[in-house]
């Protein structure tokens, strides 16, 4: 590149990785080849074929040569994950390659999430982050396969035991808005605003690294959809608008479509 010249564009990861793994097949062809004219060196050898030998060596080493001359071209792309997480490329990669499988991504208040999956980069650790497990498979083709299987999967949400962490948060926080209400006796209890009881819930810095907001909003997500749960108790819900819920927080989920639902508050009411 001459003096003030300015480098060309980046290339992107998918086109980095197929290009590797397209060369990277005409090695893994060459060594199968090799291998091949090894074996057929040992066959001659096993069975005394001593007219083949001359000619059974010739393509062994023919062979071993063209490899180790495709060996000597192998390098590694240099890819600068960091900067494609930082700038937002990796995401748009991703987004296209999940959107060709009828997938979305969603990138929204700063959050990443593939319902019902959060997703979070770790650029330290140059791998994504699904849920609580670190994904190192970050190819974006490969990735979006992967995420639609995710959300292909059967629903393994247990909405009686969110509702069971809901309802200690919960009761902890309603008695300073409705003294009366007590969680044993029949009644409607007080809305409570959802951003109080995630709080609640991660107040230990630890628990907050466990159960990140993202998931929060995912969980509160499939909650909705399954209106009829009970709490271990028996405990009916609500998930309250923004009306009649002071100072609530707007918390915000994506669904599989990307549409946007809004969460406020939540009660309950025991029957």
């Amino acid at each position: 590149m001459n003096d003030g010249e300015s480098p060309g564009p980046v290339p992107a990861l998918e086109e980095s990785l197929a290009a590797w793994d397209e060369q990277l097949a005409g090695l893994e062809r060459q060594a199968g080849a090799t291998l091949r004219a090894a074996k057929k060196l040992r066959k001659a050898a096993h069975e005394g074929t001593v007219a083949g030998f001359p000619a059974a060596v010739a393509e062994l080493q023919k062979n071993a040569a063209a490899l180790h001359a495709a060996l000597g071209d192998v390098a590694a792309p240099e890819i600068d994950l960091a900067g494609a997480f930082a700038d937002g490329r990796f995401l748009a990669e991703l987004a296209a390659a999940a959107a060709a499988l009828n997938v979305t991504v969603v990138q929204r208040d700063g959050r990443v999430s593939v319902y019902p999956l959060a997703l979070r980069l770790e650029p330290r650790s140059q791998a994504v982050r699904i849920g609580r497990r670190l994904e190192r498979r970050i190819r974006p083709s490969f990735l979006a396969h992967h995420l639609r299987d995710l959300q292909q999967r059967p629903n393994r949400f247990n909405a009686r035991q969110f509702l069971d962490r809901l309802l200690r948060a919960y009761a902890a926080l309603a008695a300073s808005r409705d003294p009366a209400w007590q969680v044993n006796r029949p009644g409607e209890g007080p809305l409570v605003p959802l951003a109080d009881i995630y709080e609640l819930l991660t107040l230990l810095p630890a628990a907050a690294a466990d159960y990140p907001l993202e998931e929060f909003l995912l969980d509160l997500l499939r909650l909705d959809r399954q209106p009829d749960a009970r709490s271990g108790r028996g405990h009916r819900f609500e998930l309250g608008g923004s009306t009649g819920t002071k100072g609530a927080k707007r918390l915000s989920a994506y669904d599989e479509t990307g549409a946007q639902h809004d969460y406020y508050a939540i009660r309950f009411i025991s029957e």
